[in-house]
């Protein structure tokens, strides 16, 4: 039976009364559909990553039974073991798009912690954004991700009909009424409540990165948002934000997350603080202004980030994609300078309850080229610039010694 056949995608399947298998592209290759019986003569292959068929000759025998689909675990779709086989999962749809080049709806799918993305050519909705938040069943072939070496690093479901995805527990039908979540509330222990389902915060924005991230406080935390949106937003926007609660490196962030602005404020005042107050972990993702020494400005593929050393403790800041960074060559190494943007806690792994524990280490997001100000030039007379005079003195010497030797062997010149 064939269970997905589409060569646009790489991805031929068939499957009888005991497993799944690939099989390659032939020449003249019949169009193939789901839900054929064919006969397959050809040999088989060790194949890329599990065995597959490289067929001589297909031959459509008619239209057939298709097979139960076999319910599976996330854990066993990650195994790898059920590569090629026709089976079924439930799990949260977390986002909805369609693919131009594909010409299928791409569903991200999350099922017992473990993502997934499910191709299908058609919804049981007519509107794909009012599939999120679903809880969805879906039935497909597992088709597994993997590089050159034979491993895999992940998995996908190709749908074959229509009536293969089904809504079990459709989401709320108007997201936004949602009750609001206060930032500091999120991942907290409740007895009750359902994990993994989209909540509500709201909050004044105080960075964006269009179609990556939007940074927002609200009165008691900050947070960061993965969303692909890219309306604009700027500082003091007031926005609600539909997202699904996930672990961040310190303090919880929300991805797949939509936004919708609902008013104006004044942008938050930044706290002033030190290295040590910072790597306390408790303006996580808040925006923050301290005094630093410029040791670098550097780059690295698209960032632009400065080196900085406070108090003996050196971080980097990084320039948000959107900033317009082509004045960067004014901030000259050896400055002092005062840095605001949103600080990221970098956790490290030695984490311990109590007052005395510290993060390994932070970083900051700079919105704009304005969030450094310059309080004092570097000092005229810089380590570098000793340096490189002591070595211009030293070539001199060095010259001079030399030339006196020269002076001294050369033979003397006697009266005629």
């Amino acid at each position: 039976m064939v269970t997905f056949f589409d060569p646009a995608t790489y991805s031929r399947f068939v499957q009888d009364a005991t497993a799944g298998i690939y099989f390659q592209e032939m020449t003249n290759m019949p169009a193939l559909q789901a839900g054929q019986e064919v006969e397959i003569e050809g040999t088989t292959s060790p194949g890329e990553y599990a065995p597959i068929i490289v067929p001589k000759k297909v031959q459509i025998l008619g239209t057939g039974k298709f097979p139960t689909a076999r319910p599976v675990s996330a854990a066993e779709l990650v195994s790898g073991s059920q590569d090629s086989q026709f089976v079924e999962i439930s799990g949260i749809v977390r986002s909805v798009r369609f693919e131009e080049e594909s010409q299928y709806f791409l569903l991200e799918i999350m099922a017992s912690g473990e993502r997934f993305t499910a191709y299908a050519r058609t919804l049981p909705v007519t509107e794909p954004a009012s599939l999120v938040d679903s809880t969805v069943k879906v039935r497909g072939v597992c088709s597994t991700l993997f590089n050159r070496l034979r491993q895999l690093f992940g998995f996908r479901l190709l749908v074959p009909r229509s009536e293969d995805l089904l809504v079990e527990i459709p989401a709320p039908a108007s997201p936004y009424d949602t009750t609001v979540q206060t930032i500091n509330s999120l991942l907290r222990f409740t007895p009750q409540g359902t994990y993994g389902h989209r909540v509500k915060v709201t909050g004044t924005v105080t960075c964006q990165e269009a179609g990556r991230a939007v940074f927002i406080q609200d009165q008691t935390e900050g947070l960061h948002v993965q969303t692909r949106q890219r309306t604009p937003l700027k500082p003091g926007d007031v926005v609600e934000v539909l997202g699904f609660p996930a672990k961040g490196e310190y303090t919880p962030m929300l991805q797949d997350a939509i936004f919708r602005k609902t008013g104006d404020a004044k942008p938050p005042e930044p706290v002033e603080l030190d290295t040590d107050e910072l790597l306390k972990g408790e303006h996580d993702c808040r925006l923050v202004t301290l005094k630093a020494n410029l040791i670098e400005r550097t780059q690295r593929g698209r960032e632009q980030f400065l080196v900085l050393e406070s108090g003996g403790f050196t971080f980097h800041a990084y320039f948000s994609q959107d900033a317009d960074v082509a004045n960067l060559r004014r901030f000259l190494n050896g400055s002092q300078v005062s840095v605001t943007g949103i600080c990221l806690i970098e956790r490290g792994s030695g984490w311990q309850a109590g007052e005395g524990w510290r993060a390994k280490s932070f970083r900051l997001v700079l919105p704009t080229i304005a969030s450094v100000v310059v309080l004092e030039g570097p000092p005229w007379w810089t380590q570098p610039d000793k340096l490189r005079v002591a070595g211009i003195v030293s070539v001199l010497v060095l010259s001079l010694l030399l030339l006196i030797d020269v002076m001294r062997r050369r033979p003397k010149k006697t009266k005629a």
